[in-house]
């Protein structure tokens, strides 16, 4: 080497005094004379010499090896041959290279359409995808480079999404939206596309970067569970029954409408479960015991119970509490309003008990027996031991009235009833009975007294069976409170009647309620306050038709009811002298 300037010393790391008069190869292992010499006759002539480019390898003082660039020279032949080397490092360019084919390689496993398109250009072209964008759109890569960024889009631009695109786009900023996008056969996929721009040192943006991923199973399983979410929903704000969700940190996250019609609840304030049961329990009837959720928040499980509401109103709540969902800590309260159900299951209860003490009374065995000797043959020995049964009952029945039956109730002479005496043959009349037929034997024998007795005028302790349970019943109906009764006279349709009219001072009936009375178990107040299964005033009109009478009701809320049972005037024939004689 007869040269080096001190740029080649620097990127050799050497001195000249320790280089010059020495052979190219030190530095440049791979080209000799020989190989300098053929490979410059070789190369391009240029004006009066030749030139030759290539890639080889150098050596640093320390012995390291590094790539360079080797431009060589070649002026005259033969003694005055001489040879310049330029010589430059690539070793940043080389790795910058390594690099690019680095990201370019991953670019091209990459699960992801990756698009990059030219903000200096006219449209923005996309002038780069990769192959993954070819697999989610159909399209080759040669059919994307040079059309506009937004051509997938196909007719369907009326996004609200493009314009958030090109908003960041006009800003330099980066988005992500999902996309209704068309693949080459014309099918619908969603796209999520995520851009970012790719600015110059000086912070001039000149490309986008956009990231495809198609999300279609994605976006249709949050369709059907927003289309799910939303018939739940609706089922919920339809129900009748309440619920109340409580998320894995106990804090109630929704109360449907029925729950606050219940409760009055106020869902705008924030509830967990603890504030819920103190909220909750105040609602309550302090005579029994709440049981709170809380407590079994972390037992998994259902647990249910029923519940007494006294505020806004009076009601009974079935409850059933579904608690740590699945080990995640969620929990579900569902409520339903069984005042109705438990009023029903009281009355029904109340019914078989006065149904099953009317079965035990006296008539019932005398209806027994009575019926056994019109239906079987009695031998006559047998025959008197019936009818003395059948005469003890009637005697015990008849006592048992007589003690029973309160002072207070009987009215002064004149005042009353007629005797049951006429009023008894209405009552066999009125069941439709002939006088001979012996199944009316418990009342026949009044039947054929009424003919020959004449009314007095008085409701004395033998007023009828049916006349004494049309009252009892009155009373019943009255709540078991004091009631004022008294008699009076009218005339229907051309026949005479006697009423007798009973006065309550409870709390009364709206027509509404009035019109309904004598329906089968129909309470006017169904909150089990006062006792009654709902049918007094039904068998009272069963009783009254079989008397062949009427009833009248007068009532007025809050001051009280006034029932008349009208019974028709019985005419008797006297017995003439004839008869008597």
């Amino acid at each position: 080497m007869a040269m080096i300037n001190p740029a080649a010393t620097s990127i050799f790391g050497v001195e000249p005094e320790q280089v010059l008069g020495k052979p190219v190869e030190q530095l440049l292992p791979q080209l000799s004379f020989d190989e300098v010499d053929r490979i410059t006759r070789e190369g391009m002539l240029i004006r009066a010499s030749r030139m030759a480019r290539l890639e080889s390898s150098a050596l640093r003082r320390d012995g390291t090896q590094f790539p360079v660039e080797v431009a060589i020279s070649r002026v005259g032949e033969g003694e005055d041959t001489r040879f310049t080397c330029v010589v430059r490092d690539v070793t940043d360019q080389r790795w910058i290279d390594s690099m690019l084919r680095l990201y370019n390689r991953a670019l091209e496993c990459a699960t992801n359409g990756v698009v990059i398109s030219d903000l200096r250009t006219p449209g923005h072209p996309i002038f780069y995808a990769n192959p993954a964008f070819e697999k989610i759109t159909g399209y080759e890569v040669s059919d994307a480079i040079g059309r506009p960024f937004d051509f997938l889009l196909g007719e369907d631009r009326d996004q609200p999404e493009v314009e958030v695109l090109r908003r960041a786009v006009r800003e330099g900023q980066p988005t992500t939206v999902v996309l209704r996008n068309y693949r080459k056969d014309g099918t619908l996929f969603f796209n999520e596309l995520s851009i970012a721009p790719v600015a110059t040192p000086e912070g001039e943006v000149t490309h986008y970067v956009g990231v495809q991923s198609d999300v279609t199973e994605r976006e249709r399983a949050r369709f059907a569970l927003a289309e799910r979410s939303a018939r739940l929903n609706a089922v919920f704000d339809l129900s009748p029954d309440g619920f109340v969700v409580f998320d894995r940190e106990g804090q109630m996250v929704y109360c449907n409408p029925a729950f606050v019609q219940m409760t009055g609840w106020d869902a705008s304030l924030p509830c967990d479960l603890e504030s819920f049961d103190r909220r909750f329990g105040t609602l309550c009837n302090p005579a029994q015991d709440y049981a709170p959720v809380a407590a079994a928040a972390g037992e998994a499980g259902t647990h249910a119970d029923t519940i007494e509401l006294i505020r806004p109103e009076r009601r009974v709540l079935a409850r059933l509490a579904r608690l740590n969902l699945g080990g995640h800590g969620e929990s579900i309260l569902y409520f339903r309003d069984v005042t109705h159900e438990t009023e029903v299951d009281r009355m029904k209860s109340e019914f078989l008990t006065t149904a099953a003490h009317e079965l035990r009374t006296p008539m019932a065995s005398i209806f027994g027996f009575a019926e056994l000797m019109l239906k079987r043959p009695v031998p006559p020995e047998r025959q008197r031991d019936v009818l003395e049964t059948i005469h003890r009952r009637l005697a015990a029945d008849q006592h048992g009235q007589r003690a029973a039956r309160p002072r207070a109730h009987r009215s002064a002479p004149g005042q009353g009833l007629p005797h049951h005496r006429a009023c008894a043959g209405r009552t066999g009349a009125g069941d439709g009975g002939r006088a001979d037929d012996p199944r009316r034997s418990a009342q026949g024998g009044g039947a054929h007294r009424a003919r020959r007795a004449a009314p007095d005028g008085r409701l004395g302790q033998d007023t009828p069976g049916h006349h004494q349970r049309a009252v009892q019943r009155l009373q019943v109906f009255a709540g078991g409170g004091p009631i004022r009764l008294h008699t009076l006279t009218a005339e229907f349709d051309g026949r005479p009647h006697v009423g007798v009219a009973v006065t309550d001072s409870g709390i009364g009936m709206t027509p509404a309620q009035k019109a309904r009375l004598f329906e089968r178990f129909y309470r006017a107040d169904p909150s089990g306050n006062i006792p009654g299964t709902g049918l007094g005033m039904s068998l009272v009109q069963e009783i009254m038709e079989l008397q062949d009478g009427r009833i009248d009701v007068d009532s007025e809320p809050g001051i009280g009811t006034r029932v008349t049972l009208w019974f028709p005037w019985a005419e008797v024939a006297r017995p003439t002298a004839a008869a008597t004689a």
